[in-house]
């Protein structure tokens, strides 16, 4: 396989470490029972560990990176921890629970990826859930939707991080966090996207932006059609770009797996479902898990969507993996089926959630049916090879709700067993 390594899959409270060279090609459905186990290799309860509750992470420099979160009170059950409350932070930390804190690991060997240290630098400001970007070698980071805090956000909310001057700097409120504040639905952060140097984030019903060049927020009003991007790089639209192509998104949309080709001149793009890798029987509308997609290679792509199912009365978790490799069709290519259309009369369930703030995110955590628009007929553009795809059970789950916050790639040449 081109993309040999292991996949970080990240949770609230939890960091699993899964050994891609152990997925299997399984044809099962998701009401089966039993499933084979997923090859975590690695399961790491952050949060049992001392750290907080809802850090996010990101990968830089073949590190990877623990930032912000709440710390909760040591000793509190495991369902406390998935029912979160303000009583249960440990007010001695950071600002009153909230954490200004970085961590760092190493990704050399297996073991180091879980044994975090404190990094020298930190933040001006608490972070909760936040959302973090890296943008022409910044790093961004904005306070999301907090799991236990019910006060106003400490300031700044919004900073950046300056790898070449080793700075942080104070950034503009954003024009939905009024006075610092979070407390009501026109306040929650439901997704967001990058789109060169701009920042799209959906909160509440409207749509908002932030150009890093020029350092100011902009309000787009409530409609997706009347900004001037494609779609599919709006908030809503769960997607990753092929890294081999620039022009091919694959993303979660009209409750299928799909590969957009967005034309150069900012026309409607081009649909196939990749139905090879997700299919329909999977019965993606009544899932409210969020699934991810992450680049394995220049070609290879993988998908993974968590599931809470009941069988014979007992609640299960599971996710569903699955990767693959893409490649552009050319002209001398036999033709597949006729690719499908997007269709305008399809509806998105994405506000169906709205109310639920705890789960309210960056774009891992939104709801990513929304529809493609405008999108054309089309002869497949792609190749598809499935390399592997089934459900797994996920027992290290626990009681916390299978909700993947992020997911990153990390190749070596060889996993070593525990």
């Amino acid at each position: 396989m081109e993309g040999e390594g292991v996949l970080l899959i990240a949770t609230k409270q939890r960091l699993l470490v899964v050994d891609l060279t152990k997925l299997q090609n399984l044809d099962s459905t998701d009401t089966e029972f039993p499933a084979a186990p997923l090859s975590a290799v690695k399961v790491f309860n952050f949060v049992e560990k001392g750290f907080p509750f809802g850090a996010s992470f990101f990968m830089r420099e073949s590190k990877l990176y623990m930032v912000g979160g709440e710390k909760t009170r040591a000793g509190l059950s495991e369902e406390e921890l998935c029912t979160p409350s303000s009583a249960n932070l440990d007010e001695s930390f950071g600002k009153r629970g909230l954490s200004p804190y970085i961590y760092v690991s190493d990704l050399t060997t297996l073991d180091s990826i879980t044994q975090f240290r404190e990094h020298p630098l930190t933040m001006l400001a608490p972070k909760t859930s936040p959302i973090i970007e890296e943008i022409e070698g910044k790093i961004y980071a904005l306070s999301g939707p907090s799991c236990h805090y019910k006060d106003f956000l400490p300031a700044p909310v919004f900073e950046v991080y300056d790898p070449s001057l080793d700075r942080l700097e104070a950034l503009p409120l954003p024009l939905f966090y009024q006075e610092n504040s979070y407390d009501g639905p026109a306040y929650i952060i439901h997704d967001y996207s990058v789109v060169g140097t701009t920042i799209y984030v959906r909160a509440g019903d409207n749509y908002y932006s932030y150009s890093v060049n020029d350092r100011i927020w902009d309000f787009l009003g409530n409609s997706r059609h009347e900004i001037p991007v494609q779609a599919p790089l709006l908030p809503g639209i769960n997607g990753k770009f092929v890294p081999a192509y620039k022009d091919i998104l694959i993303c979660f949309s009209l409750h299928a797996l799909s590969a957009l080709m967005l034309p150069q001149d900012g026309g409607p793009p081009l649909i196939q479902f990749l139905h090879e890798v997700y299919e329909d029987r999977l019965d993606m509308v009544s899932w409210r898990e969020v699934g991810v997609i992450v680049a394995l290679g220049e070609h290879e792509m993988c998908v993974i969507r968590p599931k809470v199912v009941e069988i014979e009365n007992v609640i299960i978790h599971r996710i569903y993996v699955a990767t693959f490799r893409v490649e552009k069709l050319n002209s001398s290519s036999p033709a597949p089926k006729l690719a499908k259309s997007a269709s305008n009369s399809q509806t998105s369930d994405h506000d169906s959630d709205v109310q639920d703030t705890d789960d309210s995110a960056p774009i891992q955590d939104s709801d990513n049916s929304a529809p493609v628009q405008d999108s054309n007929y089309s002869v497949p553009f792609l190749s598809v090879t499935c390399l592997s795809k089934g459900f797994y059970n996920l027992p290290e789950w626990g009681c916390e709700r299978p909700k993947i916050r992020s997911a990153f790639f990390h190749r070596w040449s060889k996993v070593s067993p525990n």
